[in-house]
C-alpha cells in the first residue's frame, strides 16, 4: 500500500478531528445550499451533470475527510479537503448565480466565476498528482512538481482572467499577464490530464505487479482516475460547437460522476491500508448502492437509445425493454458488485478458501501451517493480532500483538475442545459484528489446523524420544556385552584351554577346572537372560514412564523375585530423564537379584513440577556394609545421574536389613 514515514502518520486527535468536521460542515452546507437554491430556481442547471458530480463530491468527499484527516496527515488527505470545499462551493456559486440573475440579487456575476474555478484545484490534483502519491518514487517528485504546477496555472488562468461584461473580483488586467494568459490557453489542462492518464498506467502497473494485499485497492483507484481524465480529454484536446459541445459536456459530466464511485473508497482503502475504524459497513453498503444506481441508470438509458434506434418510433417499447432487461440483470449485477466491494474493503477475509490455502506449508518450511494460518487471518481480517494456544499451553501460534483482547473463543473438533483464540483489533478500532461472524465461522478451521498441529508435535517428540530410546539401548548393550559378557567369554576360552592341557597330567584338576567352567557359564547364561529382561519396554518409546517399570517388575518376577512399583509425578520428565531413571532402577533390582540374594524390592518415583525428581529401590536382601565397592553396575548409575545434574547415593535400608539406592534429579 502507501509508503509512509512514522512522522506522516499520527493518531486521531481532538484538534484534527474538529478540523475535519470544520470542512466536512462547509461542504455538506454548500453541498445542501446548492440543492435548496436548484429548489427555489425550479430550474434545472444548464449543465447538469457537472452539477451533480459538484453535489455528490461535496458530500462523499466531505465524509472522506473526516475518516481521514484526523488519522493522517498525507498530502493526499489535503487534496481531498480541496475537492470536498470545491466542488462544494462550485455547486452552490451556480445556483447562486442563477438566483441573483433572476432576482437581480448582489455579486452574482464575482460567486459566478469563483464557481467556475474554485473546483479547478482539488479536482485537477486528484487526477494529475494523487496517483504519483499513492505509490511514491523517487524518480516521480519532479512529475509531482510538474503536477503541482500545471493545476495552479490551470487555476489562475480560470481564476484571474478579465472577463469582458463580467465584473471577476480576482482579475489581474496588467497587459503582459493577459499576453501570457492568452498563450498559456489550455496547455495547463492537456499537462494536467496527460499526467493524470500516465498516473492511471502507473496505478494499473503497479496493481499488476502487486502479488499480495499491498496491491489491494489500486485496480479501482487506477479506474476512477481513468474515468477522471476521461471527462476532462476531449474538453481540452478538441473544440467542439453546437449541440456537439453541448452532449461533449454531458457526458463529460457522466464520466465524473462515476469516477466519484471508484476514487473515495479506493482512497480510503489505499491510504489508511483498510483501517476503516467501525465504518467499513457503511462504506461496503454506500459503494455497492452507488456502482449499482450509476450502472442502473447508464444501463437504462443506453438501451432505451439503442431500442429507439433499433425501433423507430416505439419509444415505449423500447423503455420498456430497457426496463426489463434492467430488471433481469440488477441481482446478478448487485451480487457481482457486492462480492468486488468486499474483497476491496474487507480483504481476502471474506474468502474462507484463500485462509485455507494458508494450510499448506511455506516453501523454505520457515513456518508452520498453524502460524501461516494465523498470519492469514490476521492480514485478511485487518486485526492487531491473533493467537491460537492449545489447552496445555505447548502449542502456541501467533501474530500482531494482544494488547486488547476482546475476543477469547474456543476451539472445538467434534465437540473435544482442543484450544483458545485470542483476538485482539487494531489500535482504535474496535471488533464488530461482522468480523466476531467470521471468526465465528472460522473457528472449525483453526481448530483443525491446530490439532493437526499438534499432532504433528507429539509425532516429532514421540520419533525423537523413539530415536533417545533406541540409542540408550545401544549403548547398554554395547556396555554390557563388553564390560560382562566379552570378559567373561573370554575368561571361559582361556578355562577351557587350561583344562585341556591338564587332561594328560592332571585329570581331577581338569575335572574341577571344568565343572568351574560349567557354573560360569551358567551364570553368564542367566546374565543373559537379565539382559534380554532388562531391555527398554516399548513404553518408554511414549514417554511411560510408570508402565516402563512395572513391565521390567514383570520381567523379573518369573526368576522368584517380587518388585513393586510405585511411580509419582513422572509425566513431565523428558526422555532422558526417564531413560536415567529405569536404567539406575533396573540396574539396582538386578544388583538385588544377583548380589543381595533379596526376595522383595521396591521401586518408588517420586516428583513434582518445581521440586527435584527422586527415585529410591529398597531391597531386603543382606545389605551392605560400610563404603559400597564401586564397580561396573554403581558406575554406571552415579555417570548416568551426574548427566543430569543430579546424584546417586548407597547405603543400608533404615530397617538394619537390605539396601537403599537414592537417586536425585534436578
Amino acid at each position: 500500500m502507501l509508503q509512509r514515514s512514522p512522522a506522516a502518520v499520527a493518531t486521531t486527535s481532538v484538534g484534527w478531528r474538529l478540523v475535519a468536521l470544520g470542512v466536512a460542515f462547509v461542504s455538506w452546507a454548500a453541498a445542501g445550499g446548492a440543492v435548496v437554491l436548484l429548489a427555489v430556481n425550479r430550474e434545472a442547471p444548464a449543465e447538469l451533470a457537472y452539477w451533480l458530480m459538484d453535489v455528490l463530491s461535496a458530500v462523499v468527499y466531505g465524509a472522506v475527510v473526516v475518516v481521514m484527516l484526523p488519522r493522517v496527515r498525507h498530502p493526499v488527505a489535503w487534496i481531498m479537503v480541496l475537492v470536498a470545499l470545491g466542488c462544494g462551493l462550485s455547486g452552490f456559486a451556480s445556483e447562486y448565480a442563477v438566483l441573483a440573475h433572476d432576482r437581480d440579487l448582489p455579486a452574482g456575476d464575482a460567486v459566478a466565476v469563483v464557481g467556475s474555478w474554485v473546483w479547478t484545484p482539488g479536482t485537477y490534483a486528484s487526477m494529475a498528482v494523487m496517483p504519483w502519491l499513492v505509490r511514491p518514487a523517487r524518480w516521480a517528485r519532479p512529475v509531482v512538481v510538474a503536477g503541482v504546477v500545471a493545476v495552479a496555472l490551470a487555476t489562475l488562468r480560470v481564476a484571474t482572467y478579465p472577463y469582458q461584461g463580467i465584473d471577476n473580483p480576482l482579475a489581474v488586467r496588467v497587459e503582459p499577464w493577459k499576453v501570457f494568459l492568452q498563450h498559456l490557453h489550455l496547455h495547463a489542462d492537456r499537462c494536467v490530464t496527460v499526467l493524470g492518464l500516465a498516473g492511471a498506467v502507473w496505478l494499473g502497473w503497479q496493481w499488476l505487479r502487486a502479488r499480495d494485499d499491498r496491491g489491494r485497492g489500486l485496480g479501482w483507484l487506477c479506474v476512477g482516475v481513468l474515468f477522471l481524465t476521461a471527462a476532462f480529454a476531449p474538453i481540452v484536446f478538441v473544440r467542439f460547437d453546437g449541440g456537439a459541445a453541448e452532449l461533449v459536456y454531458e457526458v463529460s459530466g457522466v464520466s465524473l460522476i462515476i469516477a466519484q464511485a471508484f476514487l473515495p473508497v479506493a482512497l480510503l482503502v489505499v491510504v489508511l491500508r483498510q483501517r476503516l475504524w467501525g465504518i467499513d459497513l457503511a462504506v461496503s453498503r454506500v459503494t455497492v448502492w452507488a456502482l449499482l444506481t450509476g450502472a442502473v441508470v447508464v444501463g437504462y438509458a443506453g438501451l432505451a437509445w439503442l431500442g429507439g434506434r433499433l425501433l423507430p418510433g416505439s419509444e415505449e417499447v423500447a423503455g420498456l425493454v430497457a426496463v426489463g432487461v434492467v430488471v433481469a440483470l440488477g441481482q446478478p449485477l448487485r451480487w457481482f458488485l457486492q462480492g468486488r466491494v468486499d474483497r476491496l474493503v474487507y480483504g481476502d477475509g471474506t474468502d474462507p478458501v484463500r485462509l485455507l490455502g494458508a494450510l499448506e506449508p511455506a516453501p523454505d518450511h520457515a513456518r508452520t501451517r498453524l502460524d501461516a494460518l494465523v498470519a492469514a487471518l490476521r492480514s485478511d481480517l485487518r486485526l492487531g493480532g491473533v493467537e491460537v494456544r492449545s489447552l496445555d499451553q505447548q502449542v502456541r501460534a501467533g501474530s500482531g500483538a494482544l494488547d486488547r483482547v476482546e475476543a477469547d473463543l474456543p476451539l472445538l473438533v467434534d465437540g473435544r475442545p482442543l484450544g483458545r483464540l485470542l483476538v485482539s483489533p487494531v489500535d482504535g478500532q474496535r471488533l464488530d459484528a461482522r468480523t466476531r461472524h467470521q471468526l465465528d465461522q472460522l473457528r472449525g478451521v483453526l481448530g483443525v489446523a491446530l490439532e493437526l498441529e499438534v499432532v504433528n508435535r507429539r509425532l516429532e517428540a514421540a520419533s525423537s524420544r523413539l530415536v533417545e530410546v533406541r540409542m540408550e539401548e545401544r549403548r547398554m548393550l554395547r556396555r554390557d556385552l563388553h564390560d560382562g559378557m566379552g570378559p567373561a567369554l573370554a575368561g571361559v576360552g582361556l578355562g577351557l584351554a587350561a583344562a585341556q592341557r591338564r587332561l594328560l597330567h592332571d585329570p581331577e584338576g581338569a575335572a574341577a577346572l571344568l565343572a568351574e567352567l560349567e557354573a560360569e557359564v551358567e551364570r553368564r547364561t542367566d546374565d543373559v537372560r537379565l539382559l534380554a529382561r532388562s531391555l527398554l519396554p516399548f513404553q518408554l518409546d511414549d514417554g511411560e514412564l510408570g508402565p516402563a517399570l512395572e513391565v521390567m517388575a514383570r520381567r523379573f518376577a518369573g526368576s522368584g523375585l517380587d518388585v513393586r512399583v510405585r511411580c509419582r509425578g513422572a509425566d513431565g520428565l523428558d526422555t532422558r530423564e526417564q531413560l536415567a531413571i529405569y536404567h539406575v532402577a533396573a540396574e539396582a533390582v538386578f544388583n538385588a537379584y544377583r548380589h543381595a540374594r533379596a526376595d522383595s524390592v521396591s521401586v518408588e518415583v517420586a516428583g513434582t513440577a518445581s521440586g527435584p525428581t527422586v527415585l529410591l529401590v529398597t531391597d531386603d536382601g543382606v545389605g551392605i556394609s560400610g563404603t559400597p565397592r564401586r564397580g561396573v553396575g554403581l558406575s554406571s548409575m552415579r555417570e548416568r545421574a551426574e548427566e543430569l545434574g543430579g546424584t546417586v547415593h548407597v547405603g543400608p535400608a533404615p530397617a538394619g536389613t537390605g539396601t537403599v539406592v537414592r537417586m536425585e534429579l534436578p
